[in-house]
């Protein structure tokens, strides 16, 4: 039977090692360093010939170096004699970028995809990905993970009173719908445009679903500025809803969010620890999906 070991990339370290203690596969050392001018440097302690690994790392800030830093890890490994290279991508990057919006776009998704695959890795795990169509741009076996369930539990604690869960947008509305199910709650959904020529800038122009009097829980995959779900829960208070809650899988907070969060008319964000969450509010609670992930690389043993 091959061993199996589970190693780190810069992105999420505390991640790693509690998905380490769950599953109880040993944590493999590495050394992970960046050269005076700024090239990533990586070396494999551990002997992994004819062993079975697995990759963690985030495509999380700083995107394209954790990117790199993944595909340096798997050629590494797969030097080294590993047996089989699963790449464990709790946040995949660049996945707002699944199609293209207007003619001279790259498709970046499918681009990052083939740039992991060709270091050598054999299986990838996933998290929630902004688009479900992302699965196949990758040329190997996904396990395709859902932190809804996860979210939900954590949800019902609140005992909200009349929850009605609400889709951001109506690209949205089939993640929306299968977290209302696991709520029993009725869905609403917000019809935004987002201007191709203004980065992360919404306008809501309409709304379908019947939220006044309510508790509002906006559903979604990644709060990345946090301007859509500002703008989505200022709509909300303005038809009358009176708490608005945030549930999402990726917690990217760029540009100053958790500031802007902050002082939004939003009452509670609740993300997963797919992101690494270094700033602090108490607005923002964090749920691991430590155990998701564990008992998902169990069953792969």
């Amino acid at each position: 039977m091959n061993s199996t070991k589970i190693f780190a990339g810069s992105s999420n370290p505390n991640l790693t090692k509690s998905i380490s203690q769950k599953s109880k596969i040993s944590l493999g050392k590495i050394e992970l360093g960046i050269f005076s001018d700024g090239e990533i440097d990586v070396w494999v302690q551990d002997d992994v010939n004819n062993c079975n690994v697995f990759i963690l790392q985030s495509n999380s800030m700083p995107v394209n170096d954790n990117i790199i830093e993944l595909a340096l890890i798997a050629d590494a490994l797969r030097r080294s004699g590993a047996h089989k290279i699963t790449a464990v991508i709790p946040y995949f990057g660049y996945s707002r970028k699944e199609k293209q919006n207007r003619v001279g776009e790259p498709i970046s998704a499918k681009v990052i995809a083939d740039l992991i695959i060709s270091s050598g890795i054999n299986k990838v795990v996933c998290l929630d990905l902004h688009a479900d169509a992302i699965v196949g741009f990758f040329d190997v076996p996904v396990i395709y993970l859902s932190a809804l369930e996860l979210l939900a539990s954590r949800i019902k604690k609140e005992k909200i009173k009349s929850p009605v869960v609400v889709a951001p947008d109506v690209g949205g509305v089939r993640r929306a719908r299968n977290f209302a199910a696991l709520l029993d709650a009725p869905l609403a959904v917000i019809e935004k445009h987002r201007y191709t020529h203004v980065r992360d800038h919404m306008e809501v122009l309409s709304m379908s679903g019947e939220v006044s009097g309510d508790n509002a829980i906006i559903i979604d995959d990644v709060i990345s500025t946090g301007g859509t779900i500002i703008e989505s829960a200022k709509a909300l208070k303005k038809k009358g809803v009176k708490k608005v809650i945030v549930c999402a899988t990726h917690g990217v907070f760029a540009n100053n969010a958790v500031k802007r969060l902050a002082n939004s008319p939003i009452d509670k964000i609740i993300v997963t620890d797919s992101i690494s969450q270094k700033a602090k509010s108490p607005k923002v609670e964090v749920v691991s999906v430590a155990g998701l992930i564990a008992d998902c690389l169990v069953q792969e043993l």
